[in-house]
């Protein structure tokens, strides 16, 4: 996983591999997951993966990271309290995160006279 998420150090900013996996082992430090740092793609969790996905947008140098439905990303998150406290986490350079759940406030305000654009 640290080749995944220092890509884009190397390419977008020369930064040399060992550099750039050193700051993906950092981030992956600060939410507990340094335990996937050499694991592939396969061998990990959606959770795991999730993570990845997430601390590699990071890297790049966009302002806004758009989540959509985390729910589909991660089944199995009963609690969404703890991945949004470890998305403040990681966010260090205080990008704008956008969460977008449709499916979950579709089900919680249906009956109601608000709408849901899709």
């Amino acid at each position: 996983m640290y080749e995944n998420i220092s890509l884009i150090k190397e390419v977008k900013e020369n930064l040399s591999r060992d550099k750039a996996e050193e700051v993906a082992a950092e981030y992956l430090h600060k939410v507990a997951l340094s335990h996937i740092g050499l694991l592939r793609v396969s061998q990990c969790t959606a959770r795991e993966i999730f993570y990845t996905m997430f601390i590699r947008a990071l890297m790049s140098k966009k302002n806004s990271i758009l989540i959509v439905l985390p729910y589909s990303l991660i089944k199995n998150l009963t609690k969404i309290d703890t991945l949004i406290k470890n998305i403040e986490i990681l966010n260090d350079k205080k990008k704008n995160i956008l969460l977008i759940d449709t499916v979950t406030n579709e089900n919680r305000y249906k009956g109601y006279s608000c709408h849901i654009i899709k």
